[in-house]
């Protein structure tokens, strides 16, 4: 910069073959698509003395009309439009889904008159400021109302789902891609969907879908994520990386913009209990399955638990939820009175494995042997103190339904997964890569499936993923 003469000689051999090397738009390449041989002969170095003559003769170019007029980005930046756009796109739902996010901000720039805006400043064909949205089509509000508009849009809300980092290519050739039968739609303002309550039984935003709670450290501030029983949850954060154009997820103010994406949640605050108590129990009946596999090895039974000891097993498990019910976290009290029951349940269950051995062993055995063997259990009830290993279970059986109701209490910070770039005018994949706010992947939500063939009677619940 220190070589450019602010009163060249615009007549000079030198500006004259700069002018024919150096194009109007090689000073546009970084904004605008321009052929790529188009400025291979400039010599940059050379020409800077002359700059100020290119300058001149671009500006000449455009008022005879020889040269197309560039985006006035100053004017483009002080539009009322543009803060307008941001805002409604801030509150335009974003949940769950890659269409969402396409079409909060299609919507917004159609609604805001982002496509006038971009036009009357000369930006349409600017990579960073017009990025397509001049060809965009508007859709009125009688055909967003159409069965035709309804299906696409509700279909995409399926079919894109943001679970995945990535649009499926079912998403892509139905709904996102340019010429995808549904794409056109996405000007309709995006749906408003729950399906599920937070955990203080009111709904979700419906801007980001997610739930909003003080923190529990004592800092100030607000966290946002799923409901603690959810199975799967997702947040991404939508603003502050690079898009294209480069004000369609600008977030100008603090905070950030997030999209929640639950799955497997409770729909209502009944439900929310249930499930919770469903984690309990589910908790404590692994924690049973456990005990009865360790005693049938310590007594050598080749077939593993016997029957009788599954019974009394799902009978201590009644007895220690019965403790629990209606409590947040064990005391003093209903701690020793697990203990108790564990011990109790110990012994008699060791006392089954004795006397009824393998199952198969049993039918060797007469029906008089039977009975007095069982009559033998049944009145063997004295409490005894386990050893160090069912020292271990109980503190786990009391651990259970302490943590779980605790964790249920606690809400800590989910990551939160920046977007990545792509070439439409809406980015619809995140990914973790580059995002300087959060490290590491998605985290899940509380486990609340088991399964094993000597459930019993209780129903097994069908695996969520």
């Amino acid at each position: 910069m220190c070589t450019v003469n602010c009163t060249p000689d615009c007549n000079s051999d030198l500006a004259k073959t700069c002018i024919q090397e150096c194009p109007s738009m090689c000073f546009e390449s970084s904004e605008y698509i321009v052929s790529q041989g188009l400025c291979k002969n400039c010599d940059w170095l050379k020409c800077w003395p002359a700059l100020k003559c290119l300058t001149k003769y671009a500006q000449l170019s455009v008022e005879n009309g020889t040269v197309n007029k560039t985006c006035n980005e100053k004017r483009f930046n002080n539009g009322t439009q543009l803060g307008k756009y941001w805002q409604c796109w801030k509150d335009a739902p974003k949940q769950s889904s890659h269409w969402s996010v396409l079409s909060s901000v299609v919507h917004c720039v159609c609604r805001e008159g982002m496509i006038e805006h971009t036009r009357a400043q000369s930006c349409c064909d600017s990579v960073l400021y017009g990025g397509g949205v001049c060809d965009l089509q508007c859709m009125s509000e009688a055909t967003c109302s159409t069965q035709e508009a309804q299906t696409c849009i509700h279909t995409c809300q399926s079919r894109c789902t943001s679970y995945e980092i990535a649009p499926s290519e079912d998403c892509m050739s139905y709904c996102l891609e340019k010429n995808a039968p549904c794409r056109k739609f996405a000007a309709c303002s995006p749906p408003m969907l729950a399906g599920l309550v937070c955990d203080d039984g009111r709904w979700p935003e419906a801007s980001s879908g997610c739930c909003s709670m003080n923190q529990t450290n004592g800092r100030p501030g607000q966290l946002l994520g799923c409901p603690r029983l959810c199975d799967t949850q997702h947040i991404w954060r939508l603003d502050g990386g690079r898009s294209i154009p480069w004000w369609s997820r600008w977030q100008p103010g603090p905070g950030i913009v997030a999209q929640c994406t639950c799955k497997g949640c409770p729909t209502s605050s009944s439900e929310a209990v249930l499930k919770l108590d469903r984690t309990v129990s589910d908790g404590i009946w692994d924690n049973g399955q456990m005990m009865l596999v360790d005693i049938a090895r310590r007594q050598g039974l080749l077939h593993g638990p016997n029957r009788r000891m599954q019974e009394l097993m799902v009978m201590r498990n009644d007895r220690i939820l019965e403790v629990l019910k209606g409590t947040e976290q064990p005391d003093r009290a209903n701690s020793f009175l697990i203990a108790q029951i564990n011990d109790e349940y110990t012994e008699r269950i060791s006392e089954a494995a004795k006397s009824f051995g393998d199952d198969g062993y049993m039918l060797t055995h007469n029906d008089a042997e039977l009975q007095a063997a069982a009559e033998k259990e049944t009145k063997n009830s004295i409490v005894y103190f386990i050893t160090t290993a069912g020292g271990c279970t109980i503190a786990i059986v009391a651990a259970i339904a302490c943590a779980t109701r605790v964790i249920m209490r606690r809400r800590k910070a989910t990551p939160i997964i920046q977007f990545g770039n792509n070439n439409e005018v809406v980015i619809g994949n995140p990914v973790g890569e580059g995002a300087t706010t959060v490290s590491g992947t998605p985290v899940t939500g509380a486990p609340v499936t088991v399964s094993a063939p000597t459930k019993g009677s209780r129903d097994t619940p069908k695996e969520l993923s």
